[in-house]
């Protein structure tokens, strides 16, 4: 009930033979059941699998889809009577008492606060719709500054092209990207010429019906980078072993757990003691020979060998031990076909980075011993930063005195 309430999903496994019981995170769980249990998340689909121990079955609980509104005013009176049996969970934001009442909202979670408050209070997840019905400046501009850089799989705000373009501008002025900005749907609604609140209400739950149930998720490979001489180390960093793993088979584990789809390593130096370390994983090696060149050469055979069915590539470093499969998904998450990605701590930049395939083109032309700096650089208004919340994107391995400092 507390994963609900925070929008996380768990998954309960279940040993046929035994019966034994289990009830998993597959946000921090890394071991062959939550790997398993992340793939049953993603497919959201309850399964039998096989592991070494025997058979086991995973049922998944996933967190209720909700809509999120802000304003309670008439719209959000049908929007709510709505979305409830459609199997919404609702909870309506709105700081002015006279509004937000029960008897205006029967059985309807009220939080009687401005709306960043609430957002922070009760973030929201990639199963929330955030609409916005206040139609005031104030309420309607501070719930949309949360929700542009959260995970919510539908952004909408009431008022017409015009307001929606004055609401824009102030956004932009804050400082939010054209791809951010482009994620609100506004006028909010499926454009059936609704006019009362109740032809409205099922515009906006006709949209979100819509969004759920014909669009194809994105699919997103994964490439970690490991052809590397590691020059700076004096070793091969890749196969020393932290916290019980060789170093390379930590990022692939994050990888693997997370919904990349293919995994491909890239190995240049030293490939075949890269492939031991990666016994048994799902990951695909694919070799650069030309790896002395410097990393734009691994980064190319990357994505050459990227499937023509993927919408994106993300890079990942293999020595950065602290990414985790809940950040890569969040990036996955935001995923635009016209953004780049790229987790960050504060306002500094770091890795992973997920590439719309539109930029593929330009990413293979880059040449040296470097990476994607200056693509990113050439189309500064469309990177969508992710606030990790930690160090994890600024944290790699390159040195002893570093590999020494993270061993302790």
């Amino acid at each position: 009930m507390a994963a609900r309430r925070e929008g996380r999903a768990l998954v309960r496994a279940l040993h046929l033979a035994s019966g034994e019981e289990r009830l998993l995170d597959p946000a921090s769980d890394t071991s062959p059941l939550g790997q398993a249990a992340a793939g049953a998340v993603r497919d959201d689909a309850s399964r039998r699998i096989a592991l070494e121990d025997g058979d086991w079955f995973l049922t998944v609980y996933h967190a209720p889809w909700e809509i999120v509104v802000v304003g309670a005013v008439h719209i959000a009176q049908a929007l709510a009577a709505f979305a409830v049996p459609a199997g919404y969970r609702v909870r309506v934001i709105d700081p002015r008492a006279p509004y937000a009442t029960e008897e205006r909202f029967p059985g309807i979670s009220l939080q009687r606060a401005w709306p960043d408050e609430a957002l922070s209070a009760q973030p929201l997840t990639q199963h929330s719709a955030l609409v916005v019905l206040a139609h005031d400046a104030k309420l309607d501009d501070s719930a949309l500054a949360q929700a542009l850089p959260s995970s919510a799989f539908y952004i909408g705000a009431l008022g017409s092209t015009r307001t929606h373009s004055r609401r824009l501008a102030r956004l932009a002025a804050q400082g939010y990207s054209q791809s951010q900005l482009a994620r609100i749907q506004g006028p909010v609604g499926l454009a059936i010429g609704a006019r009362s609140p109740s032809e409205i209400a099922i515009a906006i739950l006709a949209e979100l019906v819509r969004l759920r149930r014909s669009v194809r998720a994105p699919r997103i490979a994964g490439i970690v980078l490991a052809g590397g001489t590691s020059s700076r180390m004096g070793r091969n960093k890749l196969i020393e072993t932290v916290r019980g793993k060789p170093l390379i088979a930590r990022a692939v584990d994050a990888a693997a757990a997370s919904r990349l789809d293919p995994i491909l390593v890239v190995t240049g130096h030293q490939a075949d003691k890269i492939a031991a370390a990666l016994a048994g994983s799902r990951a695909a090696l694919v070799h650069n020979e030309r790896f002395a060149e410097g990393l734009s050469s691994s980064l190319r055979a990357g994505l050459a060998a990227v499937p023509e069915d993927c919408d994106g590539a993300m890079i990942l470093l293999g020595d950065m031990p602290d990414i985790t499969h809940g950040l890569i998904d969040r990036l996955i998450a935001a995923f635009d076909p016209g953004a780049i990605c790229v987790a960050a701590t504060g306002k500094r930049r770091g890795h992973p980075v997920l590439w719309a395939r539109r930029f593929f083109g330009e990413l293979m032309r880059v040449t040296g011993d470097k990476g994607a700096r200056d693509v990113m650089q050439a189309h500064g208004d469309q990177v969508l930063e992710i606030e990790a919340g930690n160090d994890a994107p600024l944290a790699d391995i390159d040195t002893v005195e570093a590999l020494a400092a993270y061993r302790n």
